[in-house]
């Protein structure tokens, strides 16, 4: 729950800058999609807050043809009379100089120049005295310095792999830039994306960490044998670091030291600290380090860190989900204020003291935070969240789920220290970290195998919305949204009529889905902690977003954060809706993989985690899916327990097969030969997600998708109930998000189910839920401890299960052949690339009919 300080105001989504005027008048959010890209202006008048909305325009809209200006990202500067704002543009690699407060445009400085290309314009650092404005271009590793006097880029300066946040001394003679990165990528030699099938690989070069992925390794290709660069050290300097610049002559900036923050990876991380937030005064510098829940305070004058500052929760200081980013200091008081992503929250850091003094409740996920005289001025990327998007019979007129996304502005007095316990108790509170009186109910001690089924983007009411009473009382649905329930519908694509004449009513488009619900448990109040698909499959492996994942993802939806395969490094990792987890990703205790495999529970991967930067997923790339053009890795348990003849996301590849290759695999390597089943095993179903139709192919109606799914679905079940692990398994059925439909109670709940002998019978699970009381379920059956915060103070599953058994094995249900034939699914010969995933203009097309 949230329940911030203060003023909320309304932005557009997913605001990663903040600036405010010195007076406090005046306050420009930079918000960067994952809808529309937009300035958001507020200003204090005599008779309280205005806001408007800079909007940038989209290709093919009227304002287009005036001003390409088609996104914002992170940076934000006002001059000091707030008459003047620069605002980065991101993907265009640009900065904008805009008059206050009309927004017009009156300068654009370029920086695709001096031998630079493909740059992406990030965080911003004004030096008003001298007239100097610092950018960081995360796409070519630097920071470009702009001269603004003569309107000219003064010089360029190589920093560090992904930059992210700058900051200032006082005097403006040192720059400081903190770096996210772990790794440069390259590409895979002779690597061509016109050429994707023949020139990449089938599957990533290597898992990291692994002696191949510190030197390399040889690969083969359609075209033959290659040899994939390694990636070195994820340790050198420019790798999670802070990037000391002297600026003192700007037209020849000199980096005098790189400072390593937070722990580096090895036996106390599983991954980099990812230094989020820097601000500096001047004997000291602060850097929040969002995947250590950790400060590192470095001494200005010898650049060495004093103090690592833990940012920990009472009785659960093992677990790491504070998620610290923005950072501001509050000179009066000597406190830094830090925006605590994770736990919807700004803290208060005593730096007399080094030590957390309190939490202040914000909105949903703190991203920057400012103070002007003693007020507090958070900006919050997912604000209150999105609702509903339909009524109890029909859709919103607009209900997209991306349509609904809005970000907010928070601003409070900053309270005073009698004051703090009672805020702090409250954070406590609101995100479940008070102890909890009695100890949740045991798990059947049968149960010894576990299955997550993970499949893609629907709603609660999409799919159960007219689900029958459970045998504990009514389901929270609306009948007339269950366009894929028992009496659900098609629709007939335009352009298509003269394929397919007339759509389907009243056709059962998931019989297998309701059965499952029917005969064990499903949830009613179940919702995706996710947005799209990135963060979904981020969630569900274990990572919860980091500050790069979520900036990115937020940039990139709308398709203003993309690869390219030239020469600017970073664009390598720039991941768009691909959904995998890549190192930078990787927090303190790694993801589910490396937990699973430090505990010593076995597993096996069928679909899941690489789906990576630059992936093509085009047409006849079985059993993969996929072809990789860089070395950028997987998780190394991941890669080493990952099936070869399973297919990733790749909407070309029905369902039907997925499932074929799950059960051949499983037969092949445990059934027949005696083998004990591993006691993990991970299954990504994802033709649900939909695409449009391929009639030739088996898909006359986008609904067919789901249909191909479910059969999928009852098919896995039916084999898995027939084997010998049935009397000790249980099997967890979820979504990666819920944005592709839409939902009465909240455009986020989605499809939870449960079948295992041990479940009870037509079961409903009311309890409020998301991803990590999966995760905590999972954990728990299997023996082990928490991963991090978020699933050790999730819901409790355990009363989803009972202690009289039905082993009786599961019988599969066919689907009605004129929405979809199992035996005509294929893979298209010759096709137009299906949408990928997430796509949203195929979504935006779902939701308009």
């Amino acid at each position: 729950m949230i329940a911030p300080l203060g003023l909320h105001h309304t932005t557009g989504p997913g605001p990663f800058g903040l600036a405010v005027s010195a007076d406090g008048r005046t306050i420009v959010t930079a918000d960067g999609g994952p809808s529309r890209y937009s300035l958001t202006l507020l200003q204090r008048g005599e008779t309280g807050w205005s806001s408007r909305r800079l909007v940038a325009p989209r290709k093919g809209e009227p304002d287009a043809e005036q001003d390409d200006w088609r996104s914002v990202f992170m940076g934000l500067a006002f001059d000091e009379r707030a008459r003047l704002l620069y605002a980065s543009e991101g993907n265009s690699g640009r900065v904008r100089l805009l008059e206050m407060p009309r927004g017009q445009k009156l300068r654009v400085y370029d920086l695709n120049q001096g031998g630079f290309q493909d740059s992406y314009s990030g965080d911003l650092a004004l030096d008003a005295r001298r007239n100097l404005l610092y950018v960081v271009d995360q796409a070519n590793f630097r920071v470009a310095v702009i001269d603004l006097r003569k309107n000219r880029v003064a010089a360029s300066i190589r920093v560090g792999r992904l930059p992210f946040a700058l900051a200032l001394s006082p005097d403006g003679r040192r720059l400081y830039v903190t770096n996210v990165g772990m790794f440069e990528y390259q590409p895979v030699p002779g690597a061509d994306v016109k050429r994707a099938k023949e020139t990449g690989l089938p599957f990533p070069a290597f898992g990291f960490p692994s002696p191949e992925a510190l030197a390399g390794a040889r690969r083969l290709t359609e075209s033959g044998p290659v040899d994939v660069p390694g990636l070195g050290s994820p340790n050198v300097r420019e790798s999670n670091s802070l990037c000391v610049v002297d600026v003192s002559d700007p037209e020849k900036p000199q980096v005098l030291d790189f400072v390593r923050t937070g722990l580096p990876f090895g036996p106390s991380s599983a991954g980099g600290s990812s230094p989020s937030g820097v601000v500096a005064t001047a004997e000291r510098i602060y850097v929040s380090n969002g995947h250590h829940d950790t400060i590192s305070v470095i001494d200005s004058r010898t650049l060495q860190v004093i103090k690592e500052i833990p940012i920990r929760i009472p009785g659960l200081e093992a677990y790491r989900g504070v998620l610290p980013i923005g950072l501001a200091y509050h000179a009066p008081t000597g406190l830094l204020l830090v925006a605590e992503a994770g736990i919807n929250a700004v803290g208060l850091v005593d730096t007399a003291r080094n030590e957390v003094v309190a939490h202040l409740p914000a909105a949903w996920f703190p991203t920057r935070v400012v103070v002007v005289g003693d007020v507090v001025y958070a900006s919050n990327a997912k604000g209150h969240g999105t609702g509903p998007n339909a009524d109890l019979e029909r859709p919103l007129a607009d209900s997209f789920q991306a349509s609904f996304r809005r970000g907010c502005v928070t601003m409070f007095q900053l309270p005073p220290p009698e004051d703090y316990q009672e805020h702090t108790r409250t954070v406590y509170r609101l995100n479940g970290f008070l102890p909890r009186k009695e100890a949740p109910p045991l798990y059947p001690r049968q149960l010894r195998y576990v299955v997550l089924i993970v499949k893609e983007n629907r709603t609660f009411d999409e799919v159960f919305g007219d689900l029958e009473p459970a045998s504990n009382g009514r389901v929270r649905g609306a009948a007339a949204l269950a366009r894929f329930g028992r009496r659900g519908w098609t629709e007939v694509e335009r352009g298509r009529l003269q394929t397919v004449r007339q759509p389907l009513r009243n056709v059962h488009v998931t019989p297998n889905h309701r059965a499952i619900a029917t005969r064990w448990v499903f949830a009613d109040n179940f919702y995706a902690d996710s947005e799209v698909s990135v963060d979904g499959h981020h969630w569900l492996a274990g990572a919860y977003p980091n500050a790069w994942t979520e900036s990115s993802l937020m940039a990139a939806y709308g398709g203003q954060k993309d690869f390219r395969l030239g020469s600017a490094p970073g664009r390598l990792s720039f991941a768009q809706s691909n959904s995998s987890v890549h190192p930078e990703e990787i927090g303190e205790s790694g993801t589910i993989w490396h937990h699973l495999e430090r505990y010593g529970v076995s597993f096996r991967n069928f679909g899941e985690g690489f789906e990576l930067a630059g992936v093509d997923e085009g047409p006849g790339l079985k059993p993969t899916g996929a072809r990789f053009l860089t070395n950028v890795p997987m998780p190394d348990p991941l890669y080493r327990n990952t099936s070869r003849n399973y297919p990733q996301y790749n909407m070309n590849i029905p369902d039907q097969y997925r499932a074929a290759q799950f059960i051949a695999e499983i037969e092949e390597l445990y059934l027949k030969p005696g083998r004990e089943l591993p006691r993990f095993v991970y299954i990504h179903l994802p033709n649900d997600h939909m695409a449009r139709p391929r009639p030739q192919d088996g898909y006359p109606f986008t609904a067919s998708y789901v249909a191909d799914n479910d059969v999928a679905l009852g098919k896995i079940l039916a084999f898995l109930s027939r084997t010998p692990w049935w009397k000790q398994m249980a099997v967890f059925i979820t979504e990666d998000d819920a944005q592709g439909g839409v939902d009465h109670i909240d455009s986020h709940r989605t499809v939870f189910l449960l079948a295992s002998p041990w479940a009870k019978q037509n079961y409903n699970y009311r309890f409020n839920a998301s991803f990590p009381a999966i995760h905590k379920a999972i954990f728990r059956i299997l023996g082990i401890p928490p991963l991090h915060l978020f699933d050790a103070v999730a819901a409790d599953l355990s009363e989803c299960f009972t202690d009289k058994p039905d082993f009786a094995p599961y019988e599969a249900l066919p689907v009605d052949p004129a929405l979809f034939d199992p035996e005509k699914a294929r893979d298209p010969l010759d096709p137009q690339p299906s949408p990928r995933l997430d796509d949203p203009r195929f979504l935006r097309e779902q939701h308009r009919r």
